[in-house]
């Protein structure tokens, strides 16, 4: 019976009122789970907005709030952010226009507040001349309580563990407040009441969450804000949780179930089991008024002066000597963005004037689509250097909504963007003509599982020292190996166990194509398929006589986040397979037949080859070269000429990014202790949706996702609305990935390479535990002296295309809009009939120029 209302609910025996409060916690408890963004495993590793959370907010509220619920930093410090300024990143006029329209427009901030001084002078004093602190962002130290959670959060999570947590199958929850009560470090850790707490742990997490809000004083109204801080505690193990639940899949959470509401009680209970006192809070009118005396003096001016100044401008002061880290970070960060675009605007407006001039362009002697991977376009324009060369970007997955069953044992693996879901199991197979070979090598890899398999039995007890000693010499000599000679250790490794990618391959159907047996991807989705291709890119129907479908992928050794270098539009895989499924779908004669009935006649000698564009290495490699038709090979022999002129262009192009030699790029993508294979995505800035034309004649560095589309191609606006629902969300991901892992690395990031370790095969801790680190490691982010590489800016999107097709997809789109009116994407818009940029501004929707 509840005391207050004296009333049951029917048939159950609980209060009414204690089941309604049970219901609103749960729902509570889903909308808290939110608050972090899903960490996939690291054999799949794709980059996520770690504030996904809070993209229902303004960019400038959305920042500080997180900063704070994270206890993270909300900005680089103003001593880095002025070197990047001196580094000549940020131009000083669009540095002076952020300053003018963070003091809220000309009057305001050139108004005179006494002789000789303005709020300009005030802003630009506090941003580049007065003394900043420049203390190394740290990477919070856990509470002794919390940390033995973590210790036994990765017990429970780890599947591959020779001793198990007790329990696992009965849940998170279960099993580990069980761990927890008999723990006596634990109880070390608490205060007096710590033993009582942990006896009376109940068994129910829902339950365990009323009672420490109770015990603790949390009112209801609370109780959302309470819920995203036990989130926050452990974020990476959150974040970890959440794809284990969403996106995982029944495999995942086999024998061990777990859910958010389990990972919150646990740490509701272990922080129950100290009483902590109330927090002390800031005292920001004292670091205010230190502000105000120090941009005094640094005036000549005395503390008293302020005193003679008009209302206005005693409140102007006031205002500029309370901005905080955050505040001052993001005109940084404008003017950044600003220097971007005022650079590339006036570039690709140009570009855009020129189309309308009709010129005769000369048939192609090949075409490559290349994946939109900022990555790909200095090998496009290196390739595009070396003749009549035309090159083409689309998302790297080629709009195959695929799965793919590999030949061997091993699970399956998503070759999509986790956006969406696999409508088709594609079985992985031998290679036409390649069956001899492929039997060899699955072979090899049945021998080297079973001997993986025998030394994972003999990793305990004493069974586990007596292979380390027989097997130790050998491996001495392996690891002598691979630091003296990494290459040609390397290409042995490759010879001896075999090249899958080249002897297996997808297979849309079960009999090389031939449209007689039973079909993985049926006949008509195979066609809309490679119609999809045409229409999103705009790419003629009238191919070239050879067309090359290159995706991409990582090579780097005995580094963690190898598949953060893979194609992230593939689910964190290499995108050559969905290269060799989609040229084998456009080279059937079926699917031509039924494409030329749709309008899309290819050429009778058009033949389309797939290749993998290997970043780290600068080197593509032509897959199924064995079904080139002779009529072609010459064809081909000239395109790969041209590809490794165009690779060895771009290895110079990095290695001086690098700072290093051409040659040591080829050495560190196989050597074992290599920390830097390549910079990866560093540096990108920019989505840019548009013919290729317009980007053409731009060297953009590296810095721009190139997405082909053509506008007058597209009547309904529907192919311009899928590329904005999906690869460049895809694309703000990324962006926002290396943004806030610049900002503060330690939280957002992942720190130091070199002090990691993995966790249960799926994440990286710092040192020997704790929390997992939820983005990227230091090393591609920063140069060793600790300065910025990437410059945290967010992702500008420039479409060509009419203003209107963009406002309506923008305003139809809830996912689109909420990024667009909130600040966290810049939207901008060339008019392809006057050729000009507008910067779509929040809240108006007026086109405004840049």
């Amino acid at each position: 019976m509840n005391i207050a209302t004296a009333s049951l609910a029917p048939d159950t025996g609980v209060p009414a009122s204690l089941q309604e409060e049970r219901r609103e916690l749960q729902a509570l408890v889903d909308i808290a789970g939110q608050t972090v963004a899903p960490l996939w495993p690291l054999d799949s590793a794709i980059a996520v907005n770690p504030l996904s959370g809070f993209e229902d907010l303004p960019f400038e509220d959305a920042l500080p709030q997180a900063a704070q619920l994270f206890g993270a930093r909300p900005s680089l410090s103003l001593v880095q952010w002025r070197a990047l300024k001196a580094e000549g990143r940020i131009a000083d006029i669009a540095f002076r226009k952020a300053v003018v329209a963070a003091l809220g427009g000309l009057e305001p901030a050139f108004a005179p507040l006494g002789p000789d001084l303005n709020a300009y002078n005030l802003l630009v004093a506090r941003l580049v001349e007065l003394p900043a602190d420049d203390t190394p962002v740290v990477r919070r130290e856990l509470t002794t309580p919390i940390a033995i959670l973590a210790r036994y959060l990765a017990a429970f999570f780890d599947r591959n563990a020779t001793l198990t947590l007790p329990g696992r199958q009965h849940g998170l929850y279960n099993s580990v407040s069980a761990a927890l009560r008999h723990d006596p470090g634990l109880v070390r850790a608490g205060d007096d009441t710590a033993a009582h707490w942990l006896a009376n742990v109940p068994a129910d997490p829902l339950e365990m969450l009323l009672f420490a809000a109770r015990r603790d004083g949390v009112s209801r109204d609370r109780r959302l804000g309470w819920l995203r801080g036990l989130v926050a505690t452990l974020p990476g193990w959150a974040a970890h949780l959440r794809w284990r639940s969403e996106h995982g899949g029944p495999a995942a959470s086999a024998s061990a179930p777990a859910s958010m509401i389990e990972l919150m009680a646990l740490v509701a209970l272990v922080e129950g089991s100290v009483r902590s006192g109330p927090r002390a809070l800031a005292e920001p009118s004292r670091q205010h008024a230190h502000v105000c005396r120090t941009l005094l003096a640094h005036f000549g001016l005395d503390p008293e002066t302020p005193a003679t100044w008009s209302q206005a401008a005693r409140e102007s002061l006031n205002r500029i000597a309370a901005m905080s880290l955050a505040e001052l970070g993001l005109i940084f960060q404008q003017a950044a963005e600003t220097s971007f675009l005022g650079t590339v605007a006036p570039q690709l407006e140009g570009a855009s004037a020129k189309q309308t001039a009709k010129t005769k362009v000369p048939v192609a002697e090949a075409q490559a689509v290349f994946c939109i991977d900022v990555r790909s376009e200095p090998m496009r324009r290196a390739l595009e250097a070396q003749g009549r060369y035309e090159t083409v970007g689309y998302a790297g997955f080629f709009g195959l909504p695929i799965a793919i069953s590999p030949a061997c044992d091993a699970p399956e693996r998503n070759q999509l963007p986790v956006l969406l879901s696999p409508s088709h199991v594609v079985a992985e197979r031998a290679a036409q003509g390649q069956e001899a070979e492929a039997n060899a090598l699955l072979a090899r890899h049945a021998a080297l599982a079973d001997a993986r398999a025998i030394l994972d039995t003999t990793k305990g007890g004493a069974t586990g020292f007596a292979t380390a000693e027989a097997a130790g010499p050998l491996a001495a000599v392996a690891l002598l190996a691979r630091t003296l000679a990494p290459r040609l250790t390397d290409a042995f490794r490759r010879r001896l166990v075999g090249e899958r990618g080249h002897v297996l391959t997808p297979a849309a159907c079960n009999d090389h194509g031939h449209g007689h047996g039973s079909n993985a991807i049926p006949l008509e989705q195979r066609i809309a398929y490679a119609r999809t291709m045409f229409s999103l890119t705009g790419l003629s129907p009238d191919t070239a006589r050879l067309v090359a479908l290159v995706g991409h992928g990582g090579c780097t050794t005995n580094n963690a986040f190898a598949a953060s270098l893979d194609c992230g539009a593939c689910g964190g895989h290499p995108g050559g397979p969905n290269a060799r499924l989609m040229a084998s779908i456009l080279n059937d004669g079926q699917v031509r037949a039924g494409l030329a009935d749709q309008g899309v006649a290819i050429p009778d000698d058009s033949w389309f080859i797939a290749a993998q564009h290997d970043t780290t290495r600068d080197v593509v490699e032509i897959f199924d070269r064995q079904l080139v038709p002779g009529s072609h090979v010459a064809d081909l022999a000239r395109f790969e000429h041209a590809l490794q002129r165009a690779g060895a262009q771009c290895r110079n192009e990095r290695a001086a990014r690098l700072g290093r030699s051409a040659e040591d790029l080829l050495t560190g993508a196989a050597h074992w202790g290599e920390v830097r294979p390549e910079w990866g995505l560093s540096g990108n800035a920019a989505f840019i949706v548009g013919p290729r034309a317009l980007t053409a004649e731009i060297d953009l560095g590296g810095s721009a996702f190139l997405h082909s589309y053509d506008w007058t191609r597209d009547k309904d606006g529907s192919a311009l609305a899928g590329i904005m629902t999906a690869p460049m969300i895809v694309a703000q991901w990324i962006n926002c990935q290396y943004l806030f892992s610049t900002i503060d690395n330690e939280v957002f990031g992942a720190g130091d390479k070199t002090t990691q370790n993995v966790v249960g095969g799926f994440g990286v801790v710092q040192g020997s535990g704790g929390d997992l680190c939820v983005g990227l490691p230091r090393q591609s982010l920063f140069h060793d002296d600790g300065t910025p590489y990437h410059t945290p800016r967010r992702l500008a999107v420039i479409i060509e295309a009419p203003l209107q097709r963009v406002q309506d997809i923008v305003l139809a789109h809830d996912v689109v809009g909420r990024l667009v009116e909130n600040g966290w994407i810049n939207l901008v818009v060339i008019d392809p009939w006057k050729h000009k940029a507008h910067h779509w501004v929040r809240g108006e929707w007026a086109a405004r120029p840049c």
